[in-house]
């Protein structure tokens, strides 16, 4: 089966890849594979870790396949390894618009969790005054792909708190595509 195998390669110990604590996007385990963007910089550099061979031969020909990622290569991937049972989470966020193109894919594997998204350009007033953004919870069950685009790329962020795992274990592998940054 893909996802076991796919969920044994990114167990595997390696010296240069190693799931590694998260630092700025919640709490979490992560990895990451080809051009490195530096959120600080706003710069994408060389890649220093190749892209594995489960993405570049068999989920990035998949993704060629489907219409909304159409003259989209991945070039860039990150994993992230949640536990429930640790606290785990992904803090919400917008994913620079900047470093990367449109679109954003998505992968689950191991477990399901909810997802929430909350539009950051449509603001609701709540009966005590306080300006609130409208937010739904999206199902993310193992096996799914998600792809962000238009609207869901850029106007809303997405998170997902440790009550939304549903799975003591899930993983999630991101790809999109980052034009290195010219001089």
């Amino acid at each position: 089966e893909e996802e076991n195998h796919i969920i044994n390669l990114l167990d595997l110990p390696s010296s240069k890849n190693y799931w590694k604590q998260a630092r700025f996007n919640g709490q979490h385990k992560g990895k990451k594979w080809g051009v490195n963007c530096n959120l600080r910089d706003k710069r994408v550099y060389k890649e220093v870790i190749p892209m594995p061979s489960f993405i570049t031969d068999l989920i990035i020909p998949k993704l060629k396949e489907l219409k909304c990622m159409k003259g989209c290569i991945p070039n860039e991937a990150n994993a992230i390894d949640y536990h429930k049972n640790d606290g785990d989470y992904l803090k919400s966020h917008v994913d620079d618009r900047q470093l990367s193109k449109e679109p954003i894919a998505n992968l689950s594997l191991g477990g399901d969790c909810f997802m929430t998204f909350r539009n950051e350009k449509k603001k609701i007033v709540s009966h005590d005054g306080k300006s609130m953004s409208c937010s739904d919870k999206v199902l993310l069950k193992r096996r799914t792909l998600q792809v962000l685009t238009r609207g869901a790329r850029y106007d809303y962020s997405h998170g997902i708190t440790n009550q939304d795992l549903i799975s003591e274990r899930r993983i999630s592998i991101t790809m999109r595509q980052s034009p290195l940054t010219k001089n």
